[in-house]
């Protein structure tokens, strides 16, 4: 089999194709379609803000934390990244209450493992975050 400049294209246009549907996989492929979503959506958010904490805080207790002023730079991720779940919920017209319910229902989810992790979790549970 000749390699001439129609294979090399092939090849590449396959190799882009492969690239774009990991990247889509990646990213959940668009805009969540339900309030569920939104929910799931959420969910994935906080475990990545629990990960991203837990690494940056390492064996850190929460007194520690505290005592820092609780200025982490996974929190101020979150912000960032949490407004496009506002702006998602907003499209569909997905009440407070409705989320609330929602991200309660997949607390589950989520794990944890210092107690700065903890404290996310239970903040959730209690209404916070």
């Amino acid at each position: 089999m000749s390699e001439g400049p129609g294979t090399l294209s092939a090849v590449r246009a396959a190799a882009v194709a492969v690239v774009v549907a990991v990247v889509l996989a990646a990213c959940g492929a668009g805009a969540p379609r339900t309030c569920d979503e939104v929910a799931d959506r959420t969910i994935e958010l906080v475990q990545q803000l629990i990960d991203e904490a837990e690494e940056e805080i390492g064996e850190m207790t929460v007194d520690e934390l505290l005592a820092t002023g609780g200025e982490l730079p996974a929190i101020e991720r979150f912000a960032v990244r949490s407004k496009e779940i506002d702006e998602w919920a907003a499209e569909l017209g997905c009440s407070q209450t409705e989320l609330r319910r929602g991200v309660l229902d997949r607390l589950d989810r989520l794990d944890a493992d210092t107690p700065v992790g903890e404290l996310i979790i239970d903040g959730i549970r209690r209404g916070g975050l």
